[in-house]
């Protein structure tokens, strides 16, 4: 009699504290208010040296600036109306692209990807919540691939860097004249040639013939650049005249001087050739002043 009397004693305990347990479980749960106002980032502070312009000190480059001042190269370029092989001068003032829309751009697409629809918080019962906890739980247990996925997505992709020619100082090669040096045809007349105008409508001097043929300087002045880094124009010379004109000679099959040297009007420095994205043998020849291309008729005709 004492047993049946214990055993009903326990069965109604179990009973009651279940019973408690089941209406504080059915409560409703209660979740702390979501903050659904969007932080706005930071913006970064652009250096002292990049402003609206920037002034061209010793061993700038045009891919250097735009690194340093986080900007497009080919964008600085069109802005300065600069063309391959880029060149620069020291103490030249460059015009920098307006950050601030780049900035607000950016901004815009920050605070679109950001933006968090309201959620209505429902009465979820203990079993839901477990429900979710462990679905949530087994998904990130069968897709080991997210965590790795996110930390990738953190890492900052490498900034390749393009290279382009060092700044000039503007120095006269000789003792500067009253008037600028005449420049001569650069190859032998009896060949064949065409003037050519760009979208912009300034020319530039194509002379055909065979490869090997002799060219020569239009005038006297320093070599700036012997090479073939510049895409489309192949082994490529860039010369320096006095008052800051300059000559581009493109696509030739052999070069004849070095970066540095000086030469003589009618010198020979190159040799006629078809390297670079050229259908055909030809002499490029390109006039610029102060680094900006100008039509090549107003130094050179035939």
């Amino acid at each position: 009699m004492i047993n049946k009397l214990a055993r009903l004693s326990f069965y109604l305990f179990s009973i009651i504290t279940v019973s408690n347990l089941l209406s504080s479980c059915s409560s409703p749960l209660k979740y702390e208010p979501r903050d659904n106002s969007v932080q706005k980032p930071k913006q970064t502070k652009v250096s002292g040296v990049c402003g609206r312009s920037y002034k061209v000190k010793s061993g700038d480059t045009l891919s250097g600036i735009a690194y340093k001042c986080d900007l497009d190269m080919m964008e600085l370029a069109t802005i300065n109306n600069l063309l391959p092989p880029y060149i620069i001068y020291i103490k030249q003032t460059l015009k920098l692209p307006n950050k601030t829309k780049i900035y607000t751009s950016k901004i815009a697409k920050s605070n679109k990807d950001q933006q968090v629809k309201p959620k209505v918080i429902a009465e979820n019962t203990s079993s839901n919540v477990e429900k979710k906890a462990t679905n949530t739980s087994s998904k990130k247990a069968a897709n080991p691939k997210v965590q790795k996925q996110q930390i990738n997505k953190a890492k900052p992709k490498p900034v390749t860097k393009t290279v382009t020619a060092k700044a000039i100082e503007r120095k006269p090669t000789k003792p500067r004249s009253s008037k600028p040096s005449k420049w001569v045809w650069p190859m032998h007349k009896g060949i064949g040639y065409k003037y050519r105008r760009d979208k912009a409508g300034l020319s530039v001097l194509e002379v055909y013939g065979v490869p090997g043929q002799s060219i020569s300087a239009v005038a006297p002045g320093k070599v700036v650049y012997s090479g073939n880094g510049i895409a489309n124009y192949g082994w490529m010379l860039v010369i320096k005249h006095d008052h800051d004109y300059m000559s581009i000679y493109a696509h030739n099959s052999a070069l004849l001087v070095s970066e540095g040297e000086y030469v003589e009007a009618g010198q020979e420095i190159a040799n006629l050739g078809a390297t670079g994205n050229t259908n055909r043998p030809k002499l490029y020849l390109e006039a610029r002043y102060q680094g900006r291309k100008i039509d090549i008729k107003k130094k050179l005709k035939y």
